[in-house]
């Protein structure tokens, strides 16, 4: 679905699905025959899909390519089911049905109309001097689809939780939170874990007037019952910065903003780590200046701006943190550290002469007893003839290592011939898509497309997981990684890649423009079928790493920087740079330039991201808008 359901309506309401086929090599009209819609005893059946035109909450004018249908409020008024068919031109692929997805007809769009204004008297069941008394008397009428009304321009605009014993996540529609002017709701004033927790289920955040800024917030927690989240039109930011050190934690904001699956549109969101993981919706949103992943495990992902996603800058480097030494009479002093990068559990052990003369747990809590650089350096000033010399305190121990030691543990190093120098190094790397392993939440029916992403530290799609990856569709999408060769951050180094044991089964990638490689890393023990494709791409490499599957169809696809062509691809082009192929793939401007211009190949795509048809003929790649 690229339009969350639950919403109520009194006249009509477009609603549009993304949807695509693998057609034995190719996706023309999308490869599909038809999109049925079901609603309510009727159909309608849509042969191609169109580009609907609408103004989004955000106040922006916005177009997207898919299969629009318009529900009509026929005077019955309640509760509606919709489910969405595709029908594949391939016939021995089947059906897929998507549904049921619950919309609200009614007499009037919301159930109850309230005002927020802190300065204004009370008035029971029109107007309240906070956001939670305005939910609370929601939850206590357990309206549906409630309107909350911000009018006072302020800043500081709490959130806190339901009164009682229960949440409410019983609600069938929304309850949207707008403004008349324009509002900061900062959630909580100091950052502690799951807050701010309305312990209210399907709250929407409507509107460029509303800014939620995350700087002592940690997300809007989602109590895992009821509708999802949506983030609509609304302005999500951080005020404190991506390089924000929380000084509870001894380190970054564990996460981005929104728990559960939350759906977002035409939002703007910066400065933030794992920003839509999980989101059952990404639509016309503007990512800046974040870092971690980008979209792991969403589940539809549409015509977004993603630029400077970067962990590098102040997480996923060296900081100096303790210097030790022994200088005793022992001929052979070490120190071991064991664990992984920021484990709950760390064991530090010294040794003289082979001897254990200590050891020490860390935690990850950045509690003073065991989880911060002192509590290190203050035991390890305990032993006889060792010393510490403690240079930050403000990042947690539990992520110690060695100078080049990528915040990973160690074998037994020298202390006593040289000083050993220990940093603090947060391994972050960070991916645009991936499925999580060992055990991915989304397993099927995605659709990434039309997407353009910059500047962009990591590596851009990761399936690799133990769990399934069936009908994951990945078209019309623009990478550009940022630039970087010192450090840990090597842009050389990153490659996407199809990995792990886990059944891949209609993973299409086609029409994708990207300034990385790609590996096939069968040797990692994955098996595709043979609806499983690569095609029309522009890829800075695509190579096999274990033996080739020639159930995977690699074809028309032009490769740069590793020219090397993979076994089994056919009507494979190759050369040039990203300089000479893209007009500017830094600022996003991916239009084929140079030898790229003049590759003329047969697209498999019907219309481009944008809507506009491809021609017989014409560059692989992407068309972004």
């Amino acid at each position: 679905m690229i339009v969350p359901p639950n919403q109520a309506f009194s006249d009509h309401l477009v609603v549009g699905v993304a949807a695509f086929a693998n057609n034995m090599g190719e996706l023309l009209n999308c490869g599909l025959e038809s999109v049925t819609f079901h609603y309510e005893g009727g159909t309608q059946v849509l042969t191609e899909p169109s580009v609907y035109t609408f103004t989004a909450a955000s106040g922006e004018v916005v177009s997207y390519l898919g299969w629009w249908c318009a529900l009509l409020n026929d005077g019955r008024h309640g509760e509606a089911q919709l489910y969405v068919e595709a029908k594949p031109r391939d016939a021995t692929m089947q059906n897929r049905v998507i549904g049921p997805y619950l919309f609200l007809p009614s007499s009037t769009v919301h159930d109850l109309e309230l005002e927020v204004a802190p300065s204004r008297a009370v008035l029971p069941g029109r107007r309240y001097q906070s956001i939670v008394d305005a939910l609370q008397f929601c939850a206590e009428r357990r309206s549906h689809r409630p309107l909350i009304r911000i009018v006072e321009r302020r800043d500081d605009y709490l959130f806190g939780s339901l009164r009682g014993a229960s949440a409410y996540v019983t609600a069938k529609g929304y309850v949207t939170i707008e403004a008349t002017v324009p509002v900061t709701i900062i959630g909580t004033r100091e950052h502690t874990d799951a807050t701010p927790r309305p312990r209210y289920s399907g709250i929407r955040f409507k509107g460029p007037n509303i800014t939620l800024d995350m700087a002592t917030a940690d997300r809007y927690f989602y109590e895992r019952k009821g509708n999802q989240y949506w983030y609509d039109g609304v302005r999500v930011i951080n005020s404190q910065g991506r390089g924000q050190l929380l000084q509870r934690l001894g380190g970054p904001r564990p996460g981005g903003f929104a728990s559960g699956q939350p759906w977002l549109t035409e939002c703007s969101v910066s400065d933030l780590p794992t920003t839509a993981n999980g989101a059952s919706l990404v639509r016309g949103c503007k990512f800046t200046r974040c870092f971690a992943d980008a979209v792991s495990e969403a589940q539809c992902v549409i015509g977004s701006r993603f630029d400077d996603y970067d962990a590098y800058i102040d997480w996923a480097k060296d900081v100096p943190a303790l210097t030790v030494r022994y200088a005793g009479q022992g001929k052979k002093a070490t120190l071991q550290l064991s664990g992984d990068n920021n484990a709950a559990r760390r064991v530090f052990t010294a040794r003289v002469d082979g001897e254990v003369v200590g050891t020490f747990t860390t935690d990850r809590f950045y509690t003073v007893a065991a989880g911060r650089n002192s509590s290190v350096a203050r035991w390890i000033n305990s032993l006889p003839d060792w010393s510490a010399i403690l240079h930050d305190d403000t990042r947690r121990a539990s992520v110690l290592s060695r100078v080049g030691g990528k915040g990973a543990g160690f074998a037994e190093m020298d202390c006593r011939d040289a000083p050993l120098e220990l940093v603090t190094m947060f391994d972050y790397h960070g991916d645009f898509y991936q499925q999580n392993t060992p055990a991915a939440w989304t397993t099927e029916n995605v659709v990434v497309a039309g997407n353009v992403i910059t500047n962009f530290a990591g590596q851009c799609f990761f399936i690799s997981s133990v769990s399934p990856s069936q009908d994951f569709i990945f078209v019309e999408n623009c990478f550009h990684g940022k630039p970087g060769s010192t450090g840990y951050n090597r842009r050389d180094h990153f490659f996407s890649q199809l990995d792990r044991k886990g059944p891949k089964s209609h993973v299409v990638f086609a029409h994708n423009s990207m300034t990385q490689g790609w590996v096939l890393r069968t040797a990692g023990g994955f098996r595709a079928d043979r609806y499983c494709l690569w095609t029309n791409n522009v890829l800075g490499g695509l190579q096999w790493l274990g033996p080739a599957q020639p159930a995977i169809r690699l074809t028309r696809n032009y490769l740069f920087r590793d020219p090397r062509v993979p076994a089994g691809a056919i009507d494979t082009e190759t050369g040039g740079t990203e300089a000479d192929l893209f007009v500017d793939a830094q600022r996003g401007d991916f239009a084929p330039h140079g030898r790229l211009g003049l590759a003329a190949m047969a697209p498999v795509l019907t219309w481009d991201s944008g809507g506009r048809r491809l021609g017989r003929a014409s560059p692989p790649g992407a068309r972004p808008r």
